[in-house]
């Protein structure tokens, strides 16, 4: 007879220092009962952009592993679940009460997050990015891209790139701020134009003086439109290789669209040093909403199909 196992859930605000900002992350603690079914199945339900589980980790070193899902699939890697678990972890566990470093263990590798504290709360939490960014495929023709984020083709540049951190997004710079926000994806032409391309992720991205303004579209996640995307963030950092302010525009779909979420902000890499392996996001992880619920849990019934 299956029996039904209570886990204790999270809920966080990341990129922000208020309630009901930034980019919302459910964290559920304790999960290592759960098949990959139940974890896609409960990731569905709660339906943000990517729900995480955090189960014991392979190498006693790390903290934990986390596994992170969006409503429609698994990622090896993902910026604002990576701070988001982080914070709660530091701000859960006793173990962690004291920790400045938490590894947690992701598909993409160890992942190294660094935690500040103030009075007894968790303020901030930062981590180094798995790889440096990388440039990946070139993009489909301008013409294409205008069709898809439909706007003239004039106001699409002729400079799109797809970069990645552990996760590729095609970096689309468009000629205004202006036309960032009237960008819509068209969903039949994005499907025809990246059919079989490297990612189906789209980042426009605008300049607005010393800062950019960005979006982020992930269809084929199961996320029309993303509030705040670090992955994305970590990734654009290679088209500058230069410390540099990301500022995340109010978007138009789904979540971001809602007005109680405001503008998020994030902050771009920095290289520790020429030739590192690694760049740090400085602060790009953002502040987090010192609230937290933590009185929940969530049922599932045991399954012979395990997490692996």
């Amino acid at each position: 007879m299956a029996s039904t196992h209570r886990l204790p859930f999270h809920t966080c605000d990341v990129f922000t220092d208020r309630r009901f900002g930034g980019n919302p992350l459910a964290v559920v603690l304790d999960a290592a009962a759960l098949s990959d079914v139940q974890m896609q199945a409960v990731a569905r339900e709660f339906n943000y952009s990517e729900t995480t589980f955090v189960l014991p980790p392979s190498d006693p070193r790390h903290a934990v592993r986390v596994r992170i899902f969006t409503p429609m699939r698994e990622l090896a890697f993902a910026g604002h679940p990576t701070v988001g678990t982080a914070f709660v972890l530091a701000s859960q566990r006793p173990e962690l009460a004291e920790a400045d470093r938490i590894v947690v263990e992701e598909g993409v590798g160890p992942v190294t997050v660094e935690v500040n504290r103030a009075g007894g709360l968790v303020t901030r939490c930062t981590f180094s990015a798995p790889r440096l960014p990388e440039l990946g495929a070139a993009p489909p023709p301008v013409a294409a891209l205008a069709a898809m984020l439909g706007l003239p083709q004039e106001q699409v540049l002729d400079s799109a790139q797809c970069w990645s951190c552990g996760l590729p997004f095609l970096v689309v710079p468009l000629a205004s701020v202006e036309a960032l926000q009237r960008c819509r994806l068209d969903l039949p032409v994005w499907a025809r134009a990246l059919a079989g391309y490297q990612t189906q992720h789209v980042y426009p991205v605008a300049q607005a003086g010393d800062a950019w303004r960005v979006r982020m579209f992930a269809p084929d996640a199961g996320v029309g439109e993303d509030p705040a995307t670090g992955s994305a963030a970590a990734a654009f950092a290679g088209r500058h290789w230069c410390p540099c302010r990301v500022h995340a525009a109010a978007g138009t779909g789904d979540r971001a669209a809602q007005p109680h979420r405001p503008p998020n902000r994030l902050r771009g890499f920095q290289g520790r040093g020429g030739s590192s392996r690694r760049c740090l996001g400085d602060g790009y992880a953002g502040e987090l909403a010192r609230v937290i619920e933590t009185t929940r849990s969530l049922g599932v019934r045991s399954s012979p199909l395990r997490a692996r």
